[in-house]
């Protein structure tokens, strides 16, 4: 998995990788994230003895998610470790136990770069390596990833982080660590095959490679594959945008015509590429209404797209832009008004919505004997709960909930469903549109807009196994637009 030249050490082959990529200058300051484990713990002996990067331009970064009973266990290794080898250490400890992976995840990086937005160091190193690179890539084909989620995990992106071990095998990274007598610290929760990376590391992989011997070394190539495909495919359609588009910070504007000239498949692509040189991307749904909107929509017609991203009509121009929070409350740009739901642990908020308050619950539990409600102090009606079970298994987590997007869709049954052509066929005028909240995924897939339909994530309670995931939503009166509030350790219902 690392090139012809398997009979070098890994010191030297490292050595060679990291002198070959110029990713550093001499004076720069790296840290490393360091957990304790074999796989931080191999690259921060390398650095530190095979590159002999000296202190304080080497350190450790080290964040304490507080998640397993061992946890400040690791901590003080860590500590003791960096002592040892005259390192500088940077650590920090969670405030509250996180919900899941994905919010450890969040703030884990959340730590790491805010090193680098201090000024305390240039660079971040993490040690993610061929195998995780192999485990990721199969986990986005699973879900139905695009050219760009086939590139895998990138060697480095802003606003400092780099992965000099992507090339190496985790079986060198053990044998290293044995012929150094490094003894990392055992995390437990490795052998658990609840999450769902530890299931196709320890059960699809290998079952993989019963099928077809060297599956993961097929992995890592359609990954280097994909990335040239990509960075091909990258140079040509920047440089027709070049020709037609015209740019004004993150404002462009794009030659209608010129762009339709363009055969369906690169308009897509030439879209998709337009909002990245801007900081957005757009989802398949959002590149299927991005290309309707172009080739049908009157002059003065607009679009807004999660991101946030907004195109507008200007005769025979097409703009692109970001467009401000508070720029049309009647049509929120992309849900910055929205609240976050980190994991499937219990909890509530609230939120606003174009002037209309909703109260949200949610928990992991059985259908609860009653649904919640409560007396309405303004007029002494009961407001409804909707609500809706999910399996949590299969819910990407931090979920959202939000205004609707023109071009949000939701599968059913199979199908694949407009929200706009449900909010027709309800004759749910579009200013009310904005006022109804809509649950996405971490990757803006609708999984439910309460009251009208539910997508097919959802899992029926009835005689159906505990645990479930439960959430409620009601509308609690109109007032004016406001942050959201909420907390994973809200009330339960």
């Amino acid at each position: 998995m690392t090139g012809p030249d398997t009979r070098a050490g890994l010191s030297a082959r490292f050595r060679r990788h990291w002198e070959a990529r110029g990713w550093t200058r001499a004076d720069d300051r790296l840290a490393v994230a360091c957990s304790g484990g074999l796989d931080s713990l191999v690259l921060l002996h390398l650095l530190r003895f095979a590159l002999h990067v000296p202190a304080p331009g080497l350190r450790v970064a080290h964040f304490d998610h507080r998640m397993r009973a061992e946890s400040a266990g690791d901590r003080e290794w860590v500590a003791g470790l960096a002592r040892a080898w005259a390192l500088p250490l940077h650590w920090e400890r969670a405030g509250e136990v996180p919900g899941g992976e994905e919010e450890a995840r969040s703030l884990r990086y959340g730590f790491l770069e805010g090193l680098l937005a201090a000024g305390e160091v240039e660079w971040v190193l993490t040690a993610h390596h061929a195998d995780d690179q192999a485990e990721t890539v199969l986990f986005r084909i699973l879900r139905g990833t695009g050219p760009r989620g086939l590139s895998g995990i990138p060697e480095s992106r802003k606003p400092g982080i780099l992965r000099p071990l992507l090339p190496f095998a985790r079986s060198e990274l053990e044998a290293y660590a044995v012929r150094h007598r490094l003894c990392p610290r055992v995390d437990s929760t490795n052998d658990s095959v609840r999450h769902s990376r530890n299931r196709i590391r320890r059960r699809l992989l290998p079952e993989l490679e019963a099928v077809h011997p060297g599956a993961r070394r097929g992995l890592l190539r359609l990954t280097r594959n994909a990335s040239r495909e990509r960075a091909a495919l990258d140079h040509l359609l920047d440089r027709e945008l070049a020709e037609l588009a015209t740019v004004a910070g993150a404002d462009i504007a794009v030659d209608r015509s010129a762009l339709l000239r363009f055969p369906r498949p690169l308009r897509s692509a030439l879209l998709r590429r337009l909002a990245e040189s801007i900081g957005g991307s757009l989802s398949e749904a959002g590149t299927a209404s991005a290309v309707e909107f172009i080739t049908g929509k009157a002059s003065g017609a607009r679009l807004d797209l999660a991101g946030p991203l907004r195109l507008e009509r200007e005769f025979d121009r097409i703009r692109m832009y970001r467009p401000a929070p508070d720029s049309d409350p009647d049509m929120p740009p992309g849900g910055e008004n929205a609240l976050v739901i980190e994991a499937p642990t219990a909890g509530g908020g609230e939120i606003a919505l174009s002037g209309t308050r909703f109260e949200l619950r949610w928990k992991t539990d059985r259908a609860p004997s009653s649904t919640p409600g409560g007396a309405d102090s303004a007029c002494g009606r009961r407001r409804v709960w909707e609500s809706a079970y999910f399996d949590p298994a299969r819910l990407a987590f931090p979920l959202r909930v939000r205004s609707w997007l023109p071009g949000d869709r939701i599968r059913i049954r199979g199908r694949s469903r407009k929200l706009a052509k449900l909010f027709r066929e309800a004759r749910i005028p579009r200013r009310e549109r904005a006022r109804r909240p809509v649950l996405v995924d971490a990757e803006g897939c609708v999984l439910w807009l309460p009251g009208q339909a539910l997508g097919e994530a959802a899992e029926e309670a009835e005689g159906k196994a505990a645990p479930h995931w439960w959430i409620g939503v009601r509308r609690t009166g109109a007032g004016r637009a406001e942050a959201p509030r909420g907390s994973c350790a809200g009330r339960q219902p």
